[in-house]
């Protein structure tokens, strides 16, 4: 037909093959670019710990950068889970007392959620997210679902272990026979692997009987039982 113009099919593909890798190339470097922020937030977090001075500053310039990759990348759940620790960590600031403290651990609670929900097995996420429960008081559901879940997808993670004992510890009084029961075989678990942590988190919460009426055979344990009771 006069006038109308005719391309080889090889061209067609070549054109599409093109797009697509134009497209690749973009979301490549978007990906780039969300990895480098994400990288500078832990820079900054890490030098604070280390020099053992946290500011908001610091915490300020780094939650910009996670905001900067998570608006690339907001199913990322490393970057959710980072931003979860930030905000955590304002509320744990002195001085951050009242409603300021709740929003945040709320914010908090918000982003391992998040990170949870496309990460499901992460047993950190799960320990973060009852840390936060914990701090916030709010022994519920939710609370019981992140104590199961960090110990059934972190069995053997030593500082998981100890997180969930201790927040297990405090709220005892608030837990069911269940989630006692989680306590106990977690203690007896742990007493094996790192006994002396496990006894000074009962001895703080003033339960040393829930290590030493385990019966350990561990020479040590024996010995701090013995002036403990």
């Amino acid at each position: 037909m006069p006038g109308k113009l005719k391309y080889p099919r090889a061209r067609i593909v070549s054109v599409f093959v093109i797009l697509m890798l134009l497209v690749i190339i973009m979301w490549a470097g978007q990906r780039t670019n969300a990895a480098r922020h994400f990288l500078a937030a832990q820079t900054i977090l890490n030098d604070m710990l280390e020099a053992d001075q946290i500011n908001q500053a610091g915490i300020d310039e780094a939650l910009e950068r996670i905001r900067l990759a998570l608006r690339t990348f907001p199913g990322q759940p490393d970057y959710q889970d980072f931003a979860g620790q930030l905000h955590e960590l304002m509320a744990d600031r002195e001085g951050v007392v009242g409603q300021q403290r709740s929003d945040l651990l709320e914010t908090a609670a918000g982003h391992y959620r998040k990170a949870l929900s496309v990460r499901p097995l992460w047993p950190y996420s799960w320990v973060n997210l009852l840390s936060v429960k914990d701090k916030l008081g709010q022994v519920d559901m939710e609370f019981n679902k992140a104590l199961h879940r960090a110990v059934e997808t972190g069995p053997w993670e030593p500082r998981l272990q100890l997180a969930v004992i201790t927040t297990g510890l405090r709220r005892w009084d608030r837990l069911r026979r269940t989630e006692r029961n989680l306590i106990r075989e977690e203690i007896i678990k742990s007493l094996k692997t790192q006994p002396r942590e496990v006894f000074m988190i009962a001895r703080t919460f003033n339960r040393p009987d829930l290590v030493c009426d385990e019966g350990s055979d561990f020479a040590q344990i024996k010995q701090w039982c013995a002036m403990a009771l």
